[in-house]
């Protein structure tokens, strides 16, 4: 039977996904799991492998195409196959409606007998590998909000420490003695599969760096590629739309550097400044729970999780990739997931995992010699945090006049959600943790 192509979902909201390039011909012979087609989303670019071996045939999308997610745009043919009649292609609407009346028994697809399922749930369950059977249903009917449900539930999962992972996955990493929680999965939500085992190596971890910006000639037009104006477009909307304020607070930094010295003798991860600044920054926002909350269509939503976004800069604009459930993370997993994530985004394989869910947003431009700056707020996040370089300065201390390692912290409120009082309490627990870090244990 002609397998279909489909334009996959790349997120749990995405209704639609953009068809940058195919990267095999039509007619031409493509195997499983190498790449066939390059695919965007306001927030990432991938590229989508072939979930089968055959001959790509009857593209119905073209480059630059805006197309709903679950649309057929072409099939995988074995030998002796044709592709099916327009009346047999089966394109998904993005919103099914109560008439439709194409639903599928979720038993189809190995699903419980009589639980029906939307063609879009459908397909972004088996887009994301997931059995219909394993999913509550509401009304007796699985629809698009009960998958992104289920797919939220095992983020949590992760986020609480369970390695998500396929039972092949968990067999070989069992048979070579290797961590799965040392593999960077590319399954769905991050999974880890055989194929992430079977070629996974130790690897260094990245030290980040600075990124070298090219330089441009006097007068010259600079291109403004895709991801630089969804930048724009997004800073520019929340400029314009957020109430902004901000609060400055000078902290010492001589407990955070001496807990560092002490961490990385007893650690075989590279622990840096910012590590320590996600940890105490997690566990802040852990007892301030409305600083980690969204500001949704005129609601403030409490977030279950910490997901802490590291703004990253690369030449291609501004990337924001995300450490989840940052605050039940240990200060090694920390360094160990943030290297991969600045690597990750400096060398482009960012997932959408990697740039979703994010809740609160630390960027730090001390490595540039910055000393403070204020930071634009990441909607629907309520508030980003500034962190400037350390440097020593002369204060007081005990009366004393005195040279103190310095670190000036700016959070950036969206007053919608918090308040001045809120923001401040918040930052004194943040600044305490940073001069006090034995705090973050209690």
């Amino acid at each position: 039977m002609a397998k279909e192509v489909i334009m996959p979902a790349l997120g749990m909201a995405q209704e639609t996904g953009t068809l940058l390039r195919w990267l095999v011909e039509e007619g031409a012979t493509v195997k499983a799991g190498e790449p066939l087609m390059e695919v965007a989303t306001d927030k990432v670019d991938m590229t989508v492998d072939a979930s089968v071996s055959g001959t790509l045939a009857g593209i119905t999308a073209s480059e630059g195409e805006d197309i709903p997610v679950g649309q057929v745009i072409a099939y995988i043919l074995a030998a002796g196959e044709s592709v099916p009649s327009p009346a047999k292609a089966k394109p998904a609407p993005a919103e099914p409606t109560k008439s439709d009346r194409s639903e599928a028994p979720a038993s189809d697809s190995g699903g419980a007998v009589g639980v029906t399922a939307s063609p879009v749930a459908a397909r972004m369950a088996a887009e994301h590998g997931i059995d219909l059977a394993a999913i509550p249903a509401k009304g007796g009917r699985i629809g698009k909000e009960d998958v992104a449900a289920y797919l939220e539930s095992q983020k949590s999962a992760a986020a609480a420490g369970k390695v998500l992972a396929s039972p092949k996955a968990r067999r070989l990493a069992d048979e070579k003695g290797v961590d799965l929680a040392a593999i960077v999965g590319s399954g769905p939500d991050g999974a880890v599969l055989a194929g992430d085992v079977e070629g996974w190596q130790p690897a260094p971890v990245v030290q980040s760096q600075p990124t070298p910006f090219a330089a441009a000639e006097a007068g010259e037009v600079i291109p403004v590629s895709r991801g630089w104006q969804v930048m724009a477009q997004r800073l520019t909307e929340s400029w314009t739309t957020v109430p902004h304020f901000y609060l400055v607070r000078d902290v010492d930094a001589g407990a955070l550097q001496a807990w560092r010295t002490q961490a990385m003798a007893r650690s075989d991860v590279k622990i840096t400044v910012s590590d320590l600044l996600v940890k105490v920054t997690a566990v802040a926002l852990a007892r301030h729970p409305r600083v980690n909350a969204s500001w949704i269509k005129g609601q403030i939503i409490a977030n279950p999780s910490v997901n802490l976004g590291l703004a990253v800069a690369v030449d291609d604009g501004l990337l924001v990739p995300v450490l989840h459930g940052a605050h039940g993370l240990g200060l090694r997993e920390i360094a160990s997931q943030r290297a991969g994530l600045v690597e990750r985004a400096q060398t482009g394989k960012l997932t959408l995992d990697d740039l979703s869910g994010g809740t609160f947003t630390i960027s730090n431009l001390g490595m540039f010699g910055v000393d403070a700056f204020n930071a634009i707020v990441n909607p629907p996040q309520a508030a980003i945090l500034a962190v400037g370089k350390i440097t020593d300065r002369v204060v007081a201390v005990n009366g004393q006049p005195a040279v103190r390692p310095m670190l000036t912290l700016t959070l950036s409120c969206d007053h919608r959600v918090v308040d001045g009082a809120r923001g401040a309490l918040f930052l004194d627990e943040l600044a305490g943790l940073i001069e006090d870090p034995l705090r973050a244990l209690e």
